[in-house]
Order: C-alpha cells, then sequence, then structure tokens
C-alpha cells in the first residue's frame, strides 16, 4: 500500500501531466475557450482510462485508492506516458519495493573497481548508485569536474554533498556546464526515476529539502515531475584551465560489486582536440 509521501507525489504527478495534455492531443475535439485552466479535464482522463471519475479524482488528490493493474495502465495510455513515465506511475502506485538498498548507501568500492577508473588515465571516471551518490572517481574526475571544490578533491567534502544533483545545482557547474539548464534538468529527471523506488527514505528527503531551500531552480523544475531515464550522450565544458571541452559519456551498470552500481565513463568527443586538453590538464595537475 502507498504511504502518504508516495500518494501525495503521485497526484502531484498525475496533474503536471493532465495539465500538459490538451483534448485534441488524445483524440478529442477542441473546444476555444473551453476553460480557464489549460489541460485535460479529470473527467475526459477518467473517460480515457476506463475509470470512474470519482476515482480518478481521489487518486490526484492523493487519497488511498486501490487501483487494478489495468486501470493503472489505462491511465498511463490516457495521459500519453513514456516508458519511465509509466513505471514512476506504477511503482508510486503500488508501493513497489526496490530492488536496491536504500539510500545511504554503502561507501566501499572494491579494488577491482578503484583499479578500472584508475587505468583511464586522463579521461574521467566515477562511480555513482542509483541516486547519483559518487563512490568512487579517478583523478582526471577531480581534474574536469573538480573545479572549485575544496583542494580540488571530491574526497573533501562532506559524505551528503557528494552527489551528482547536489553538485550540479549547488557548486561551479553553472559556470562549468556550457548548456548547465539542460545538464541540469535532465539529470533531475533521471534522479525522479531512479528515487521513485525511495519516496519516503529520510536520507533522500532531507537531499531534496537542502537543494529546495538551497537552489530555486531545483525548487521550480521538481515540483514539474519531469521523468527521463536516458543518460546524456555528450557534454561540452568551459575549463577555466584548458577551455573548452567535449566529452562522450557511457554508463554502464555493476553487477560483480552488488546491484544498482554504475560506472560512467568520459571520452574525448570525435572531431575535438579534447584528448590534448585532457592531457595538458592532467600533466598540468600531477605536477601541482
Amino acid at each position: 500500500m502507498p504511504n502518504a509521501k508516495q500518494r501525495d507525489r503521485l497526484g502531484g504527478f498525475l496533474r503536471i501531466r493532465r495539465g500538459a495534455l490538451q483534448p485534441e492531443d488524445v483524440g478529442l475535439p477542441k473546444r476555444p475557450n473551453r476553460r480557464l485552466t489549460p489541460g485535460l479535464r479529470r473527467e475526459e482522463v477518467a473517460e480515457l482510462a476506463g475509470i470512474s471519475v470519482s476515482w480518478y479524482t481521489r487518486l490526484e488528490q492523493g487519497k488511498d485508492v486501490q487501483l487494478s493493474a489495468r486501470a493503472l495502465h489505462g491511465i498511463a495510455a490516457a495521459l500519453k506516458l513514456n516508458a519511465p513515465q509509466r513505471d514512476y506511475l506504477l511503482t508510486l502506485a503500488r508501493n513497489e519495493a526496490a530492488a536496491i538498498e536504500p539510500a545511504p548507501p554503502a561507501t566501499a568500492v572494491s579494488p577491482t573497481l578503484r583499479a578500472v577508473l584508475d587505468a583511464q588515465g586522463e579521461r574521467p571516471a566515477y562511480i555513482v548508485d542509483a541516486c547519483l551518490n559518487l563512490l568512487a572517481w579517478n583523478r582526471a574526475a577531480n581534474d574536469v569536474f573538480g573545479v572549485g571544490l575544496p583542494l580540488g578533491d571530491f574526497a573533501a567534502l562532506p559524505a551528503h554533498e557528494r552527489n551528482l544533483l547536489w553538485l550540479i545545482f549547488t557548486d561551479q557547474a553553472r559556470r562549468l556546464f556550457v548548456q548547465w539548464e539542460r545538464h541540469a534538468r535532465l539529470l533531475l529527471a533521471q534522479f525522479r526515476d531512479a528515487s521513485r523506488h525511495f519516496v519516503g527514505d529520510p536520507w533522500i528527503e532531507r537531499l531534496v529539502e537542502r537543494l529546495e531551500r538551497r537552489s530555486p531552480e531545483f525548487a521550480l523544475w521538481w515540483a514539474q515531475h519531469d521523468v527521463q531515464r536516458i543518460p546524456e550522450a555528450e557534454k561540452v565544458l568551459d575549463h577555466p584551465k584548458v577551455g573548452q571541452i567535449a566529452l562522450r559519456q557511457t554508463v554502464s551498470q555493476i553487477i560483480d560489486d552488488g546491484p544498482g552500481l554504475f560506472l560512467v565513463l568520459y571520452t574525448p568527443a570525435p572531431g575535438t582536440d579534447t584528448a590534448e586538453r585532457l592531457q595538458k590538464l592532467a600533466i598540468d595537475s600531477a605536477g601541482s
């Protein structure tokens, strides 16, 4: 049975998705000047989903409503949810248990994985968990992404701040990433997808509360309930030491060291001089 926090978050998600659709988006006739507020009516969503208006209304209001899988899939279809959005709906509505441990994570990373990170040389690499907690990284990750950090090292941060979402909304990332808003919004949408299993978890809730207080952009975008699962393929950074670098990102799930861990590798984008710039950055770092 979903807890109160899950029901509240589910209701907010449904209201946002309903407001994003117009009647003509779902095959209904367009009615000019038909309402003061945009989006579909609850009655229209309920009819499209094949459920009663009262049941759908209670679901949006965060009431304790138990719906069948068929009804939930009907709502997903009515709201034209994509796969990550549908999974988000189903997880919250069913209170599905996570297959991985809740946050905060264990910080132990095997020597084998640390050797994999170090073997990347001047190419940045790190390991995160499902909630974007940074667990291990190589020296190049500090050199590239650690601009403005104490001692230029993620290790100097308190453990609760070694989280990619916290870092992109609160540190020098705003000046580092050429398209900061795009990166921040996409990372937030990925975090919402990943954290759907942990709604109500104290560590996650504290992180969200701190970010809402610290970042007006986070507070605004968190309320929009965007959900995405596909990680970015390329990032462009304006590094203060070596100028613009373009990186391709590859994400692989780690199985041997336990579920919920991901290896993130960066390689120079083809057709750029990023490899030379990364090499220069590594040489400067080694000499400092």
